[in-house]
C-alpha cells in the first residue's frame, strides 16, 4: 500500500482521491447551492458549513462529517467518517484551526478553539480539546505520543 502526501497531491489527482459523493459534496458545499448541498448533506448525514472554497479536502468516506461554521482548514487536510470540527461549550462561538497536511482518523472529535499543527496525526476515536504541534500524533484523549520534526 502506498502512503499519498496530501500536500504534494494537487489539481486532478485531488480530485481523483475523493469518491463520487464526496466531490458533489463538496462541490455543493463550496458553491452554495442552496437545495442541492442539503440533499447531499441529508443523504450523507453531513452538516458542513465552514468554507471549503480554495482548499484541497480530501474525504475518502464522508459519512457523518459535521464541521463548524467557523472551523478553519488548511490545504491537503484528509477527513475520515464521523468526524466532528465543533465547539466545545453551547453559546460560545469558537471552533478549531486545523493546520495543512492533517489526518483526522475516523470518529475523532476535535473540540473548542484548538489550533491542529501541520502535519498532525488525529488518532481513530480520538478526543482533542488542547492545541496539538506540528507533526505530532494524537491519540484517545488528549494523548500525544509522538512528534516528529517538520521540514
Amino acid at each position: 500500500m502506498t502512503v499519498v502526501d496530501p500536500l504534494l497531491v494537487t489539481g486532478a489527482k485531488a480530485r481523483d482521491l475523493n469518491p463520487l459523493p464526496a466531490r458533489l459534496l463538496l462541490f455543493f458545499c463550496r458553491n452554495r447551492v442552496p437545495i442541492l448541498s442539503r440533499v447531499m448533506r441529508v443523504l450523507l448525514n453531513c452538516d458542513i458549513y465552514c468554507d471549503l472554497r480554495g482548499r484541497r479536502i480530501t474525504l475518502p468516506h464522508p459519512y457523518g462529517i459535521v464541521i463548524h461554521s467557523k472551523t478553519r482548514l488548511g490545504d491537503g487536510v484528509v477527513i475520515m467518517q464521523q468526524v466532528t470540527l465543533g465547539g466545545r461549550v453551547p453559546g460560545v462561538n469558537e471552533a478549531p484551526a486545523i493546520e495543512d497536511g492533517v489526518y483526522i482518523g475516523a470518529g475523532a472529535r476535535v473540540l473548542g478553539g484548538v489550533q491542529v499543527g501541520r502535519g498532525a496525526v488525529i488518532g481513530a476515536n480520538a478526543v482533542v480539546t488542547r492545541d496539538v504541534p506540528a507533526g505530532a500524533t494524537v491519540v484517545g484523549f488528549n494523548r500525544v505520543l509522538r512528534a516528529k520534526k517538520m521540514v
